[in-house]
């Protein structure tokens, strides 16, 4: 077992021994201990650009990278844009918008199957001392700048932090969310510290910060992931990418050649695009999907709306 390994198995026992409160508590106190001991240099030493960066890994979102970097632009100083093998237009509307708003966006391509390895790398090309982690298909909620900029000028420069919230996880459209687990909450924006990077946990990867950060918890979204909210021949590809990769083989085998394999056996076609199109239907049936409720979750953001209504031609 490698270091890396038994780190996060450590991370989960401790979550399991503890419970999340007594995590927290755990970190918190540790956090507060670390600066007012000297054991860690202070955070506004470490960093001293007390600004947002926003690191983001993409690939073939070209529905959603618009809303995505623009609902965040007035949080953020920075882009750390990494593309991973885009085929569509994502990179043409990256630069589009970086030229148009005038953005503080690095666009940089790399074709690593190793989605750690990029992670790490982008972490390192941020200047900012705080961290938002960020997706091509996350749209902020309209108060989440105003919110989050309020939350880190009131927080103590010298220490270390991971804030978390949730994101509302929409499946297959715009109208349904994942009746199971409508939220996904992790902890999206953190200070950047000596000892932070991105380590693999089983088949997912995991943003390690030592246990100096203290934790915030933020008890309400502040943030929409478009899951599943995406081409058909999208979601395929990303199907078979998770069968790679929880089969530990990504990098093994061409992508595309193993989904060519895969749909003669799963649709006895030869057909990708008709493929596409049989396995969205199917996601559409599913029993795990709720109606999305603005009563209990909040209106959409503007920015999407109108975004939507432009290129779909849809009103939410």
């Amino acid at each position: 077992m490698t270091h890396t390994e038994l780190k996060g198995k450590l991370i989960k026992f401790i979550r399991y021994v503890l419970g999340r409160r007594g995590t927290m508590l755990l970190r918190n106190l540790v956090g507060d201990l670390a600066v007012s001991l000297h054991l860690v240099a202070p955070a506004n030493e470490y960093c001293r650009n007390s600004c947002i960066s926003a690191m983001m890994r993409v690939k073939d979102e070209e529905w959603w990278i618009e809303p995505s970097i623009l609902s965040i632009k007035d949080l953020v100083d920075e882009y750390i844009i990494i593309d991973q093998s885009t085929m569509d237009q994502t990179p043409q509307i990256i630069d589009r918008l970086k030229s148009e708003y005038g953005l503080n966006i690095i666009h940089i391509r790399d074709f690593s199957p190793d989605y750690v390895a990029i992670s790490n790398k982008a972490l390192k090309l941020t200047t900012c001392r705080w961290i938002l982690r960020w997706d091509g298909d996350y749209v902020a909620k309209d108060e989440m700048p105003h919110v989050i900029r309020n939350l880190v000028e009131s927080l103590d420069p010298r220490k270390y932090y991971n804030i978390y919230w949730p994101h509302i996880n929409f499946e297959v459209d715009l109208y349904h969310v994942n009746a199971e687990n409508p939220l996904h909450i992790e902890h999206w924006l953190v200070t950047k510290s000596p000892g932070a990077k991105f380590i693999q946990i089983d088949y997912y990867e995991f943003l390690y910060t030592p246990p100096y950060h203290k934790r915030i918890e933020i008890n309400k979204p502040l943030s929409l992931h478009l899951r599943t909210v995406k081409p058909p021949i999208r979601l395929l590809e990303w199907h078979y990418w998770w069968e790679l990769r929880r089969r530990h083989m990504l990098g093994k085998i061409e992508l595309w050649q193993y989904i060519k394999q895969r749909i003669k056996d799963d649709f006895g076609i030869d057909d990708v695009y008709e493929a596409a199109r049989i396995f969205y239907e199917k996601l559409k049936r599913r029993k795990d999907l709720a109606r999305y409720d603005k009563s209990i979750w909040g209106d959409y953001p503007k920015i999407l709306k109108d975004y939507v209504k432009r290129r779909f031609g849809i009103n939410l």
